[in-house]
């Protein structure tokens, strides 16, 4: 399948840098600075009418509007790093994504940027992931990659990381490669222990973030994360979710995006199964192979969009006339209400979760020097506990993922069976017991 897009000619460069400006002024949210540049034709001409909209509107808090000097100084910021701006217009910018109500209206990327016009399968989950999650997540990761897709996740912990390694390991036989979507700016490096991962990613895939460089990721910037996973790709899979997870958020964005939802199950006895078997009992297409996505992608109709051209860009930055004034401010005062509803909407449902249980859904009020490199601070016997699923697993493969020595696994494994959580199986295997 390819993904044909068309080739609009390229802004000029005091477009694009009022572009990044209007953007980055306070209260223009995604849906706000589409309207205004609909209504104004360029972003130059809407910028200048801001402050009389704002006098007009009686907006509450003030439209502050970014300067020339800071954008300029934060697109800098990003080539040094030898990111680039993807801005609403561009010919890079992915046309799925920009289908979307709320696409971003610029973003950077630290990579190949022409990857982001490529099909694309988004795979999520849970950062306390069982190993064999993991590995499931890996192996489905790499059969799509050999398969022709980019494999699109968040460069978490658990089921994100194991699915960047899978396209990796496709890629490193010369086909497939991955995206990763960032909360924090493209050169930030979160969690800690994926520092490899992120240099591999930016040599052969691509790291993209709406956020400025440098800037540590905060709670409220996971859910904007997660839209632009959905965004990119034609379909999300779910892999172990606990019921009210960032996982979930994704999976309902994808759905109403128009993409296709696919959840893996679980033991009803694992918590990290409750989301995905929800999703599938809610109309989720039940994914046990990869085989299950490929039949999928090719009948849905819905999907069908990513064999055409889904949006073309106007690049003409004359100024529309306005022939009705009270009708263009009631449309842009509308669409400021939509970008704080969607504001609200993102940060009520996934936000607060992740300040409240940042080991659970990812997010990060801030990160602290004593960030351990386990979602389970020091306490090793949780940490291979959680490795552990209802399905039976080999004690050399716990080894190898737990990164502990063998005479330490083999200690914890008879305190789980002797406190009654683990089981042991034929064949060296152990697993969790059903509570």
């Amino acid at each position: 399948m390819t993904l044909h897009t068309s080739q609009p000619s390229r802004l000029p460069q005091s477009e694009r840098l009022a572009r990044v400006r209007l953007a980055r002024s306070s209260q223009i949210g995604p849906v706000t600075f589409r309207r205004l540049l609909e209504q104004f034709g360029a972003a130059r001409t809407a910028l200048d009418a801001l402050p009389d909209i704002a006098r007009k509107s009686g907006v509450k808090r003030p439209i502050v509007i970014a300067t020339r000097q800071d954008t300029i100084a934060e697109i800098e910021s990003a080539l040094a790093l030898s990111a680039k701006p993807v801005i609403w217009g561009d010919p890079e910018y992915p046309p799925a994504l920009a289908a979307i109500e709320d696409a971003p209206p610029y973003f950077y990327v630290l990579g190949d940027a022409g990857l982001l016009t490529r099909p694309t399968i988004g795979i999520v989950g849970a950062r306390n992931a069982s190993l064999g999650g993991c590995q499931f997540a890996r192996r489905l990761a790499r059969e799509l990659a050999q398969a022709g897709y980019s494999v699109v996740s968040g460069l978490a912990r658990g089921i994100d990381g194991a699915a960047h390694l899978g396209a990796l390991d496709a890629a490193a036989h010369g086909t497939g490669t991955t995206i990763a979507v960032v909360a924090g700016g493209v050169d930030v490096i979160y969690p800690r222990e994926h520092a490899d991962l992120h240099g591999r990613i930016a040599q052969t895939g691509c790291i993209i973030s709406e956020m400025p460089p440098g800037l540590k990721p905060q709670a409220r910037h996971f859910p904007r994360r997660n839209r632009i996973i959905s965004g990119v790709s034609q379909g999300i899979v779910v892999i172990e979710a606990g019921r009210n997870s960032g996982s979930l958020i994704t999976a309902r964005m994808a759905a109403e995006q128009g993409r296709d939802v696919f959840a893996v199950p679980g033991s009803p006895t694992d918590p990290r199964a409750a989301g995905p078997n929800s999703l599938i009992r809610d109309g989720a297409v039940l994914c046990d192979s990869i085989d299950a996505i490929l039949n999928v992608i090719g009948q849905a109709p819905a999907i069908r969009q990513f064999d055409a051209p889904i949006h073309t860009f106007n690049n003409d930055t004359r100024p529309a006339p306005a022939t009705n004034t009270a009708y263009n401010l009631d449309a842009i005062l509308d669409s400021l209400l939509r970008d704080q509803a969607l504001e609200n909407t993102t940060n009520t449902e996934d936000a607060d979760k992740i300040a409240a249980n940042p080991a659970q859904t990812g997010g990060l009020a801030r990160i602290s020097s004593s960030e351990s490199n386990t979602s389970n601070g020091n306490d090793p016997a949780q940490t291979l506990f959680d490795l552990l699923s209802a399905a039976p697993i080999a004690i050399d493969s716990l080894i190898r993922a737990s990164k502990l020595p063998a005479s330490t696994i083999s200690t914890l494994l008879i305190e789980l069976e002797l406190s009654g959580r683990v089981e042991r199986h034929p064949g060296n295997r152990v697993s969790r017991i059903a509570n």
